[in-house]
């Protein structure tokens, strides 16, 4: 097994799949982000993005967060 494939075998080949350039269906890209778009709006809405962000997240300068 090789260092790179982390224990799973055939992930090189699956990413290297994943990384080619080929056509890419556009409307399939179009309806896979409009649901993204969709569940993120409907959680936030929700309040399920309430939680306060980890220090260990937050990109910000010290001192500049809300």
């Amino acid at each position: 097994m090789a260092d790179h494939d982390m224990g799973l075998p055939g992930l090189p080949a699956l990413l290297g799949a994943a990384l080619r350039e080929g056509e890419v269906d556009g409307e399939a890209e179009r309806r896979a982000v409009a649901a993204f778009v969709a569940a993120f709006s409907a959680a936030r809405e929700a309040g399920v993005q309430s939680a306060p962000t980890r220090s260990q997240d937050d990109w910000r300068p010290r001192g500049s967060a809300p």
